[in-house]
């Protein structure tokens, strides 16, 4: 679907719009969220600058990135944290308060806005403490779940983090950033977009994200997108790209990380339909096993904290790693 065939303009709702990124770490959220931009979607003029691993921007509101780092912390996350987010973690008296903030912050910075968007690399996995703060705000919400191939993920995690760029571990952290909240994503207007179809025909999948999310486009748009397409992207921004085939061949994947990779690239491909019932039956399975994955998922986290524990320890570095060594043995 080229980018003249989307329509003119959309029929945007009466009420506010925003379109939410979703999508796990290095799967092209934030070249994504800058081809948001071109289509005319505002993001606010107080966005985190480019530098470390995204040198040409991050396309993150400072404000909603301050707030999402405060709720990481108060869910007792980190970056490479593998562990399930339980239910009455939701709900605690420091979670609700974060949430009024979040919505006065909001109302503040982007209430005159008809059609505005947002990206954080970890809000899928936080889903449902957005979901309660959209429709406090009454909101029309969009989203754009941004996918690439899990072994191009574990490569430019590697880049950064030799140890998170195992394929083993990578895997995790894309299941349980991906995973557990997708099934939410449909009840709302949503698109898959494949990071190297993106880097590929960037004007075709813009024009596939404005068809389905019925996002406005005039002739100011068009040449928007044609500087996104000719200026920003650029092919140095992609250092490897897999194939599905690839992807079945690498004996190191995870299994339920190649199954749920496999629909959402159907998905963006526009092979099956986002309401296919085929879908859905096999991602509750996926997250069944994801969610059954539970106890060891936490028990990995609690062995990274010791060794970072061990690692830093300043007093007696030696002793630390010994007991941590006796702690790894003795489960």
């Amino acid at each position: 679907m080229g980018f003249d065939q989307a329509a003119k303009v959309g029929d945007m709702k009466s009420r506010p719009c925003v379109v939410v990124v979703l999508g796990a770490g290095r799967s092209g959220t934030s070249a994504i969220t800058r081809g948001l931009q071109a289509l005319g979607v505002e993001l606010g003029d107080r966005l985190r600058g480019g530098g470390g691993k995204n040198p040409t921007g991050f396309f993150e509101d400072e404000d909603l990135l301050t707030l999402n780092k405060r709720l990481k912390r108060l869910l007792g996350i980190r970056g490479d944290s593998v562990a399930l987010i339980e239910w009455q973690q939701w709900e605690t008296p420091a979670v609700q308060t974060l949430k009024q903030e979040t919505l006065d912050t909001i109302r503040r910075r982007f209430g005159r806005y008809a059609l505005w968007g947002y990206k954080y690399g970890r809000t899928l996995r936080m889903l449902p403490f957005w979901e309660a703060v959209f429709q406090d705000l009454d909101l029309e919400v969009r989203y754009v779940v941004a996918t690439r191939n899990p072994l191009s993920v574990a490569r430019s995690r590697a880049k950064l983090d030799p140890r998170r760029g195992t394929q083993e571990k990578s895997d995790l952290e894309w299941l349980v950033n991906v995973v557990p909240y997708f099934r939410r994503v449909r009840e709302r207007p949503f698109v898959v977009v494949d990071y190297d179809l993106i880097m590929t025909d960037p004007s075709g999948q813009l024009g596939r994200v404005a068809t389905i999310l019925n996002l406005p486009v005039t002739d100011e748009t068009k040449g928007s997108v044609r500087a996104y397409a000719e200026e920003f992207l650029r092919p140095g921004m992609r250092h490897t790209s897999f194939t599905i085939e690839d992807l079945e061949r690498d004996p190191h994947i995870n299994a339920l990380t190649r199954d749920a990779y496999r629909w959402l690239y159907l998905l963006a491909t526009d092979k099956i339909a986002p309401n296919a019932s085929e879908l859905w039956q096999d991602w509750q399975r996926i997250e069944q096993a994801v969610s059954a994955m539970a106890p060891v998922l936490k028990h990995i986290d609690q062995a990274e904290a010791d060794f970072r524990q061990a690692q830093w320890n300043p007093f007696s570095p030696v002793q630390a790693v010994l007991q941590l060594w006796r702690n790894v043995r003795s489960t």
